[in-house]
């Protein structure tokens, strides 16, 4: 099969996950980035076509136009991820660089002195550092999800690096013919790998979105939009395991619920906008002085709840005052002006798990009992179960 038909070959699959990448940036459009990556797509597919017209079109087109529309479509994939995973000037001052090399070089041997192997050269050369730098950014995200997710685009840009770098050995020692169309068997597979790592790319990139979308969902079904802590049922379902854990290893756990003493009066008295700072003042507070085990929510209104994996009644009792006096001493800005400041206090009910405590809600239900006594007894207060069992 000759090296022209691998092209028209190639340009059909590209056709087609072009196709596919443009509906996936319609279906999830408000995902940062995922026009530049359809753009991307669009540009290898010109590329691809530019090559394979060569001999029905000018050469500058097909050879320098068709190669830079890669290139460039290349810089458009790191813009993608750019704005997915937040933009680095110094690495996209890189991907510009390398764009400027290859328009350099494209039109110094694809034009003005054309010569087959520099030009092969020196375009593996800038799209396999391009490939490279990209796998680098994405095998880099700090957080699970997104190493995870980007893994496969990751992978099968390394290849096509891997791939470039082979073309650049292949070439160097044996050369290039002077009508690209007539090159061998060795470039003609260059094309094959090349065009199934292309499209596996694609399709990574399309299940990366899918993967972010999901995550996305996930987090904000089972985050407060307020606060950003867990809420209720995000709370419910992650202590369940914790409690079993705690049962089966005979530790203790305890739970605290926590109700801010007034809330009602700061609506009322600074408005709405007020009310709401002084819930995320308050969740913010309360996270500083959680340690990395303890799980903290927001169950809805005014009302928290923690979670205190292997933490026996008077430990978590000292935790409680803790925080009581971590609340009490906030200065929470209200007014239009943003010059006022209110205060506010908040009860606790604290409880520890029994024998026969199987699930949160029971653990909760013993906490909302001392809750209740502290509230009676005139509010900020910390009251454990047990002082008035």
């Amino acid at each position: 099969m000759g090296i022209h038909t691998l092209h028209v070959e190639h340009v059909m699959l590209l056709a087609v996950y072009t196709l596919l990448t443009v509906a996936n940036s319609w279906l999830y459009k408000g995902t940062k980035g995922i026009h530049w990556f359809s753009l991307y797509s669009f540009s290898a597919l010109l590329g691809a076509l530019s090559v394979a017209l060569r001999g029905d079109i000018p050469d500058f087109i097909s050879i320098v136009i068709g190669n830079l529309f890669v290139v460039a479509g290349y810089f458009f994939f790191f813009l993608s991820l750019s704005e997915l995973f937040g933009r680095s000037r110094l690495r996209l001052y890189l991907q510009g660089i390398l764009l400027f090399g290859a328009i350099v070089t494209m039109v110094e041997w694809g034009s003005i002195h054309p010569n087959t192997r520099t030009r092969l050269i020196a375009y593996s050369v800038v799209l396999g550092l391009q490939q490279a730098h990209i796998a680098f950014v994405i095998s880099r995200r700090q957080t699970a999800i997104l190493r995870t997710a980007g893994a496969p685009v990751a992978m099968m840009l390394g290849l096509l690096a891997l791939t470039n770098l082979v073309r650049i050995v292949g070439v160097y020692h044996y050369g290039a013919p002077s009508d690209y169309l007539k090159a061998g068997a060795f470039l003609g597979w260059i094309v094959i790998i090349t065009s199934c790592l292309q499209c596996g790319a694609m399709v990574g990139y399309v299940w990366m979105t899918a993967a972010l979308l999901r995550n996305d969902l996930q987090v904000q079904a089972s985050t407060d939009p307020l606060t950003g802590l867990l809420n209720r049922r995000a709370i419910e379902r992650e202590a369940e395991p914790m409690l079993t854990n705690c049962r089966q290893l005979s530790a203790p756990a305890c739970a605290i619920l926590i109700d801010l003493d007034g809330f009602k009066q700061i609506n009322d008295r600074f408005g709405h906008a007020c009310g709401d700072t002084t819930l995320t003042e308050v969740a913010a507070c309360l996270q500083r002085e959680m340690r990395k085990t303890d799980l903290l929510a927001r169950l809805g209104g005014d009302e928290f709840a923690i979670l205190l994996p292997y933490t026996p009644l008077e430990a978590a009792a000292e935790i409680a005052e803790r925080l009581r006096h971590a609340v009490d001493i906030l200065k929470i800005p209200c007014g239009e002006d943003g010059s006022g400041y209110t205060g506010v206090t908040a009860s606790f009910g604290i409880a520890e798990t029994e024998p026969t405590t199987r699930t949160w809600e029971q653990l909760a239900m013993s906490c909302d009992e001392a809750l209740y006594v502290a509230k009676r007894a005139g509010g900020n207060r910390a009251l454990p179960a047990e002082q008035f069992a």
